[in-house]
Protein backbone atom coordinates (compact mmCIF):
# COMPACT_ATOMS: atom_id res chain seq x y z
CA UNK A 1 0.00 0.00 0.00
CA UNK A 2 1.87 3.46 -1.09
CA UNK A 3 1.38 6.45 0.94
CA UNK A 4 -0.75 8.35 -1.14
CA UNK A 5 -2.35 5.09 -2.80
CA UNK A 6 -6.37 5.85 -2.12
CA UNK A 7 -9.70 3.81 -3.02
CA UNK A 8 -13.36 3.73 -1.54
CA UNK A 9 -12.23 0.84 0.01
CA UNK A 10 -9.77 2.27 2.25
CA UNK A 11 -12.49 4.98 3.12
CA UNK A 12 -13.27 4.35 6.62
CA UNK A 13 -10.13 3.32 7.55
CA UNK A 14 -8.39 6.76 6.36
CA UNK A 15 -11.38 8.15 8.45
CA UNK A 16 -10.61 6.96 11.74
CA UNK A 17 -6.71 7.04 11.19
CA UNK A 18 -7.57 10.72 10.12
CA UNK A 19 -9.75 11.87 12.89
CA UNK A 20 -7.37 10.24 15.63
CA UNK A 21 -4.39 12.17 14.05
CA UNK A 22 -5.75 15.44 13.70
CA UNK A 23 -7.72 15.50 17.03
CA UNK A 24 -4.58 14.62 18.53
CA UNK A 25 -1.85 17.46 16.72
CA UNK A 26 -5.03 19.84 17.81
CA UNK A 27 -5.15 18.77 21.14
CA UNK A 28 -1.44 18.85 22.00
CA UNK A 29 -1.00 22.68 19.95
CA UNK A 30 -4.15 23.80 22.81
CA UNK A 31 -2.36 21.91 25.74
CA UNK A 32 0.75 23.48 24.78
CA UNK A 33 -0.72 26.99 24.47
CA UNK A 34 -2.65 26.76 27.88
CA UNK A 35 0.36 25.28 30.24
CA UNK A 36 2.39 28.75 28.86
CA UNK A 37 -0.42 30.44 30.53
CA UNK A 38 -2.75 31.22 27.20
CA UNK A 39 -6.60 30.14 27.46
CA UNK A 40 -7.70 31.23 24.07
CA UNK A 41 -7.54 27.70 22.93
CA UNK A 42 -9.82 26.81 25.95
CA UNK A 43 -11.67 29.81 25.94
CA UNK A 44 -13.00 28.17 22.30
CA UNK A 45 -13.52 24.85 23.20
CA UNK A 46 -10.13 23.26 21.76
CA UNK A 47 -8.36 22.06 24.41
CA UNK A 48 -10.37 18.54 23.99
CA UNK A 49 -9.52 15.39 22.24
CA UNK A 50 -13.17 15.59 20.82
CA UNK A 51 -12.76 15.93 16.82
CA UNK A 52 -15.84 17.76 16.01
CA UNK A 53 -14.72 21.35 17.29
CA UNK A 54 -11.35 20.74 15.29
CA UNK A 55 -12.89 19.55 12.55
CA UNK A 56 -12.62 22.14 8.92
CA UNK A 57 -14.91 20.62 6.78
CA UNK A 58 -12.82 21.19 3.55
CA UNK A 59 -9.68 19.51 4.93
CA UNK A 60 -12.11 16.21 5.49
CA UNK A 61 -13.06 16.70 2.00
CA UNK A 62 -9.78 16.70 1.18
CA UNK A 63 -8.78 13.48 3.40
CA UNK A 64 -12.34 11.41 1.67
CA UNK A 65 -11.30 12.31 -1.87
CA UNK A 66 -8.12 13.66 -2.42
CA UNK A 67 -4.43 12.80 -0.84
CA UNK A 68 -4.32 14.81 1.86
CA UNK A 69 -6.74 16.98 4.60
CA UNK A 70 -6.51 19.14 7.31
CA UNK A 71 -8.20 20.70 10.52
CA UNK A 72 -8.94 23.96 11.98
CA UNK A 73 -6.12 25.98 13.40
CA UNK A 74 -5.88 26.20 16.80
CA UNK A 75 -5.87 29.87 17.87
CA UNK A 76 -3.66 31.59 20.47
CA UNK A 77 -2.21 34.44 21.62
CA UNK A 78 1.32 34.61 22.54
CA UNK A 79 1.21 37.89 24.52
CA UNK A 80 -0.40 35.65 27.08
CA UNK A 81 2.44 33.02 27.12
CA UNK A 82 4.49 33.14 30.59
CA UNK A 83 8.05 33.36 29.58
CA UNK A 84 9.78 34.23 25.79
CA UNK A 85 7.28 34.74 23.62
CA UNK A 86 8.92 33.56 20.55
CA UNK A 87 9.79 30.40 21.83
CA UNK A 88 6.34 29.67 23.16
CA UNK A 89 5.33 30.21 19.86
CA UNK A 90 8.04 27.20 18.75
CA UNK A 91 6.47 24.99 21.38
CA UNK A 92 3.15 25.45 20.37
CA UNK A 93 4.16 24.77 17.19
CA UNK A 94 5.89 22.03 17.77
CA UNK A 95 3.85 20.19 20.05
CA UNK A 96 1.20 19.22 16.71
CA UNK A 97 3.89 17.11 14.50
CA UNK A 98 5.56 15.99 17.94
CA UNK A 99 2.41 13.88 19.22
CA UNK A 100 2.12 12.29 15.85
CA UNK A 101 5.38 11.39 15.53
CA UNK A 102 4.74 9.61 19.03
CA UNK A 103 1.13 8.14 17.74
CA UNK A 104 2.99 6.93 14.70
CA UNK A 105 5.23 5.08 16.79
CA UNK A 106 2.51 3.64 18.87
CA UNK A 107 0.80 2.78 16.04
CA UNK A 108 3.84 1.09 13.89
CA UNK A 109 4.25 -0.54 17.43
CA UNK A 110 0.65 -2.19 17.70
CA UNK A 111 1.03 -3.14 13.56
CA UNK A 112 4.24 -5.62 14.60
CA UNK A 113 2.16 -6.73 17.95
CA UNK A 114 -0.44 -8.13 15.26
CA UNK A 115 2.08 -9.87 13.48
CA UNK A 116 3.62 -11.87 16.62
CA UNK A 117 2.75 -15.60 17.67
CA UNK A 118 0.64 -14.56 20.55
CA UNK A 119 -2.06 -12.05 18.47
CA UNK A 120 -1.96 -14.83 15.55
CA UNK A 121 -3.26 -17.26 18.16
CA UNK A 122 -5.85 -15.15 19.43
CA UNK A 123 -6.89 -13.83 16.53
CA UNK A 124 -7.83 -17.72 15.03
CA UNK A 125 -11.24 -17.03 15.92
CA UNK A 126 -11.69 -14.17 14.56
CA UNK A 127 -13.01 -12.85 10.66
CA UNK A 128 -10.93 -12.28 8.13
CA UNK A 129 -12.92 -8.89 7.10
CA UNK A 130 -11.99 -8.01 11.00
CA UNK A 131 -8.34 -8.81 11.23
CA UNK A 132 -8.27 -6.74 7.59
CA UNK A 133 -10.15 -4.11 8.51
CA UNK A 134 -8.25 -3.63 12.33
CA UNK A 135 -4.90 -3.96 10.40
CA UNK A 136 -5.50 -1.18 7.34
CA UNK A 137 -6.43 1.12 10.34
CA UNK A 138 -3.11 1.07 12.07
CA UNK A 139 -1.78 0.95 8.57
CA UNK A 140 -3.46 4.51 7.56
CA UNK A 141 -2.98 5.51 11.46
CA UNK A 142 0.76 5.36 10.68
CA UNK A 143 0.78 6.86 7.40
CA UNK A 144 -1.43 9.72 8.26
CA UNK A 145 0.11 10.73 11.32
CA UNK A 146 3.54 10.83 9.32
CA UNK A 147 1.79 12.68 6.77
CA UNK A 148 0.88 15.19 9.25
CA UNK A 149 3.72 15.48 11.03
CA UNK A 150 5.87 16.24 7.83
CA UNK A 151 3.24 18.22 6.13
CA UNK A 152 3.39 20.41 8.91
CA UNK A 153 6.78 20.47 9.48
CA UNK A 154 7.19 22.10 5.90
CA UNK A 155 8.64 25.86 6.55
CA UNK A 156 5.53 27.06 4.58
CA UNK A 157 3.01 29.56 6.00
CA UNK A 158 0.47 28.83 7.79
CA UNK A 159 2.05 25.28 8.56
CA UNK A 160 3.88 24.84 12.00
CA UNK A 161 7.11 24.74 10.34
CA UNK A 162 7.24 28.36 8.91
CA UNK A 163 6.33 29.21 12.96
CA UNK A 164 9.41 27.08 14.26
CA UNK A 165 11.86 28.32 11.47
CA UNK A 166 10.80 32.27 11.68
CA UNK A 167 10.68 32.14 15.79
CA UNK A 168 13.65 30.20 16.11
CA UNK A 169 15.42 32.87 14.29
CA UNK A 170 16.41 36.35 14.80
CA UNK A 171 13.67 39.71 14.81
CA UNK A 172 15.68 41.07 12.08
CA UNK A 173 14.55 38.60 9.66
CA UNK A 174 10.88 38.91 10.24
CA UNK A 175 10.73 41.07 7.12
CA UNK A 176 11.46 38.82 5.19
CA UNK A 177 9.45 35.88 6.42
CA UNK A 178 6.37 38.38 5.85
CA UNK A 179 6.96 38.66 2.32
CA UNK A 180 7.29 34.60 1.94
CA UNK A 181 3.95 33.81 4.09
CA UNK A 182 2.42 35.89 1.45
CA UNK A 183 2.80 33.03 -1.35
CA UNK A 184 2.25 30.15 1.38
CA UNK A 185 -1.24 28.99 0.36
CA UNK A 186 -0.44 28.71 -3.31
CA UNK A 187 2.57 26.62 -2.45
CA UNK A 188 0.66 24.42 -0.51
CA UNK A 189 -1.79 24.05 -3.00
CA UNK A 190 0.71 23.08 -5.74
CA UNK A 191 2.07 20.55 -3.00
CA UNK A 192 -1.20 18.64 -2.23
CA UNK A 193 -3.02 18.82 -5.92
CA UNK A 194 -0.19 18.58 -7.86
CA UNK A 195 1.64 15.01 -8.11
CA UNK A 196 5.01 16.29 -9.60
CA UNK A 197 5.44 18.60 -6.69
CA UNK A 198 3.79 15.71 -4.03
CA UNK A 199 7.70 13.98 -3.74
CA UNK A 200 8.30 17.00 -1.39
CA UNK A 201 5.99 14.61 1.14
CA UNK A 202 6.91 11.32 0.05
CA UNK A 203 10.47 11.37 -0.10
CA UNK A 204 11.06 12.69 3.52
CA UNK A 205 7.50 10.45 4.56
CA UNK A 206 8.98 8.01 3.19
CA UNK A 207 13.22 8.30 4.77
CA UNK A 208 10.69 9.16 8.42
CA UNK A 209 9.28 5.77 8.11
CA UNK A 210 12.48 3.93 7.65
CA UNK A 211 13.93 5.49 10.68
CA UNK A 212 10.72 5.07 12.73
CA UNK A 213 10.96 1.27 11.63
CA UNK A 214 14.67 0.76 12.38
CA UNK A 215 14.03 2.21 16.02
CA UNK A 216 10.01 0.39 16.28
CA UNK A 217 10.90 -3.64 14.75
CA UNK A 218 14.04 -4.40 17.42
CA UNK A 219 11.44 -3.12 20.00
CA UNK A 220 8.37 -5.24 18.82
CA UNK A 221 11.47 -7.94 18.66
CA UNK A 222 11.64 -7.62 22.52
CA UNK A 223 8.17 -7.38 23.12
CA UNK A 224 6.33 -9.60 21.15
CA UNK A 225 8.42 -11.99 19.06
Amino acid sequence: MGLFHFDLYSLPFRVIAFVIAFSLHEYAHALAAYSLGDRTAKNEGRLTINPLPHLDPFGLIMILFGPFGWAKPVPFNPNNFKGNKRLGIVYVAAAGPVINMILAFIFLLLFYMFQAPFMIEIMATWSDKVIEAIQLTIQYCVFINLGLMVFNLLPISPLDGSKIVRYITPHRWDRFFDKLDLYGPWLLLLIVLLPPFRSILVIPMEMTLKVLESIVRPIALQLFL
